[in-house]
């Protein structure tokens, strides 16, 4: 479940970063190994840089509407609430808070930031990074970030029906 919910995360956390994505597609074959095996380019961005773009990227707000919507689609997805006992809703219930809890703390989100960091070195350069950070800093790269949450929410939740 943990490594489902890491790859649900990093798929809604990519759109803003794959938004402002200028390198061209090269038809090399795909690599096979872990970039965090590998040693990032030489201009690629610091650790530092990428914190604030995904400060900016408001990044804890994107997983809280992220867990914020798969809570609610969990929740649909149950089987009929009149089949189960009121002991195996309140387990159900129960179980549904502890993931999401977990999903959410301090060190979830860390663990989350600190694997994103070496895959964005291997992506963009300090330039990149640079150009980035400016426009999701300006109004409409912040007008883009506070509606995306939204977007990705209503997107999935649309998915689902």
């Amino acid at each position: 479940m943990r490594k489902i919910s890491f790859l649900f995360l990093a798929a809604a956390l990519t759109f803003p970063a794959l938004a402002q994505q200028t390198t061209p597609k090269t038809t090399a074959a795909p690599q096979t190994s872990s970039t965090a095996a590998k040693p990032a380019p030489a201009d690629a961005a610091s650790k530092d840089q990428l914190m604030k773009l995904f400060d900016v990227l408001g990044i804890n707000k994107q997983i809280q509407s992220v867990v914020d919507s798969m809570a609610k689609t969990m929740q649909q997805m149950m089987p009929a609430t009149q089949q189960m006992s009121e002991k195996q809703k309140e387990e159900i219930s129960k179980l549904q808070g502890e993931l999401f809890s977990k999903m959410m703390s301090p060190e979830f989100i860390h663990t989350y930031l600190e694997l994103m960091v070496p895959v964005y070195q291997h992506h963009f350069t300090r330039t990149d990074v640079d150009q980035m950070i400016t426009f999701y800093s300006s109004p409409v790269g912040q007008k883009f970030v506070n509606e995306q949450p939204l977007i990705t929410q209503e997107t999935f939740l649309r998915s689902c029906r």
